[in-house]
């Protein structure tokens, strides 16, 4: 099996109690986070399974268990390290994406890194993945369809939710699936 990290935005900050019960539901494998001035609540996630959409799956199906809670957003985290670039990119490895960023090889202008602490560079997955397909010609998607997906359906589900059709929506995804 696959580990997959991936980003489950919810719909507000859990309670203490809530998230005990989060961790209770199998979600151990997800940390809690939120942004500054306590906006953008979410799970960052590293769930094994077969497949990505397995695991975002999962991951939804075990915050359904908490009531009051839901997700709003799925994504994929953007800040990687060559490391972590290179097994996202699947094509390079991170000895070539030093040397395209030292300015060894390639064109020049590789993407300056996000932060740099302690022989630690954090660069842009996004920025990245845009380099290399605009200026070394690689093939990689800009992100995961299944991530994009999942995200669509959430947010289609929140749209519902709001709106009071939820098994209206349900219903027409039977129909068409």
């Amino acid at each position: 099996m696959t580990t997959w990290n991936f980003r489950v935005s919810l719909n507000r900050a859990p309670t203490d109690e809530e998230a005990d019960a989060l961790y209770e539901a199998g979600l151990d494998d997800c940390s809690i986070g939120g942004g500054p001035g306590g906006i953008d609540h979410y799970l960052m996630c590293d769930r094994e399974a077969d497949s990505m959409l397995d695991a975002i799956a999962s991951v939804i199906a075990q915050i359904k268990t908490v009531p009051g809670l839901w997700p709003i957003a799925v994504g994929e985290d953007d800040g990687v390290t060559l490391g972590d670039a290179a097994r996202r990119h699947g094509g390079r490895t991170q000895a070539s994406l030093r040397q395209l960023a030292a300015g060894q090889r390639g064109p020049g202008g590789f993407p300056a890194p996000l932060i740099e602490a302690d022989n630690i560079r954090l660069y842009s997955w996004a920025e990245i993945s845009e380099w290399l397909r605009t200026r070394m010609g690689d093939d990689i998607p800009p992100e995961s369809p299944d991530v994009a997906l999942a995200d669509a359906l959430v947010r289609l589900n929140c749209r519902a939710r709001a709106a009071h059709r939820e098994d209206g929506l349900r219903h027409l995804f039977e129909v068409i699936a």
